[in-house]
Parts: structure tokens; C-alpha cells; sequence
């Protein structure tokens, strides 16, 4: 999506719109594709005002950090495509918060665009068949390997922000919008493919007119 983003930041400028600034996020494994390398070269020749997120899980499905790249630092890479970079704990809600916030800051302000590599483990495999048993035991003991719901909300309830009773209130709502959202797609018609509308929402008028015209 990084592509998208920096084409939707570069539309914004076309049309002359000011005080805007994207977010895109990404995995590390997402960070090895050529879409990836391609989207963040034109955001920094084109000195867009983007924030790219990355997300280090150590492993890209079962693949370890050290057959997915050979920098030590994801960040690392910043210096290269000519972003700005920064690194961190992303189990840590008061750094994430400092260091994101600090980076939509300084992209809007017109600075270079920004790279922020947060450092966590993927606490779960990456579906049923997946028990993640190719992480190996020392790792889970490390830092970025706590869960960073559990190390938040802690953070939020020790720092007087919310109370346990509200924070269990928005979990609740949450289970129930994706249980309902699951139960409502159960039930709908499996799709047809030649009778769906494959327009995108963007480009419906203009498909429209064309037809007129015909």
C-alpha cells in the first residue's frame, strides 16, 4: 500500500491541498517486494509527506530476519532511500507515541519522509495449520516479545488514563463488532464473479459517462 499512499499524498498536492500528511503501514516481509522498494523511492524523489511504519515480527511467516535482509537495522535502509529513520520497542506505547507523533510532525512540517521501524514478535502463527514452532524459546524471553495489548493497557491503567472497567468495556465492544461482522458475511450469497462490479468507487462516474456517451 505504500504506493497507494504516496499516490494519493501526490493527487492532494496536484489539487493544491495543504497541512496533509499519509501513514502506511507494513510487515518487514512486505518490505522485501519490489512494490515496496519502488513506492518508497518516488516518495522521497517526489518529497512527499509520508510515514512508513514497519512492523519487525522477526519472521516473515516462518522466515527469520537474517534470510529476510542482511542490515542490521531495518532502519538502516532509511538512509538509503532518503527517508528519515527511527527504531524502537513497539511494545512500548509511550515510545510509539513519541516517536510516531514526532514523525507525522516533522513530515508535514516538510521534512524528508519518515521511516519508523518498531521491533515486536508475532506472538501467534499466521493461521490454524501455523504453530509457530520455528521461533525459538530464547526469543520469546526477549523485550519486543511481550504482548503489546497487555504491556498498553498496563501502561494506560498505572498512568491514570482509564480504568480497568472501561478498558475491558472497549475489548467487549470490540469481540461483538467481529462477531457480528463475521455472523453478517456468513449469511451473505456467495459472489458471482461475472455479475459483480469490479470498478473501483473512484472510477464509477467516469465508467457512467463513458457509457452515456456510447
Amino acid at each position: 500500500m505504500i504506493s497507494v499512499t504516496v499516490g494519493t499524498l501526490m493527487a492532494k498536492r496536484f489539487r493544491g491541498e495543504k497541512d496533509f500528511v499519509g501513514l502506511s503501514c507494513i510487515g518487514e516481509g512486505g518490505m522485501q517486494t519490489g512494490a515496496f522498494h519502488e513506492g518508497m523511492n518516488i516518495a522521497a524523489v517526489e518529497q512527499v509527506p509520508l510515514v512508513v511504519v514497519a512492523t519487525n515480527n522477526h519472521y516473515a511467516y516462518s522466515t527469520p530476519n537474517d534470510r529476510e535482509f542482511a542490515c542490521d537495522d531495518l532502519v538502516e535502509r532509511a538512509i538509503g532511500y532518503g527517508f528519515e529513520g527511527y527504531s524502537l520497542d513497539g511494545t512500548d506505547l509511550a515510545a510509539c507515541l513519541d516517536v510516531i507523533g514526532g514523525a507525522v510532525k516533522r513530515a508535514r512540517a516538510g521534512r524528508p519522509p519518515q521511516l519508523v521501524v518498531a521491533s515486536v514478535l508475532r506472538l501467534s502463527g499466521h493461521g490454524e495449520h501455523d504453530d509457530a514452532s520455528y521461533v525459538p524459546e530464547d526469543m520469546k524471553d526477549q523485550p519486543f516479545a511481550r504482548d503489546c495489548l497487555k504491556v498498553a493497557e498496563q501502561t494506560i491503567i498505572e498512568s491514570n488514563l482509564l480504568d480497568p472497567d472501561t478498558l475491558a468495556g472497549w475489548r467487549n465492544d470490540s469481540v461483538a463488532q467481529v462477531d457480528e461482522a463475521v455472523a453478517t458475511a456468513q449469511k451473505e450469497a456467495v459472489p458471482e464473479a461475472d455479475k459483480e462490479d469490479w470498478c473501483a468507487l473512484s472510477t464509477r462516474d467516469l465508467v457512467d459517462h463513458v457509457g452515456e456517451d456510447e
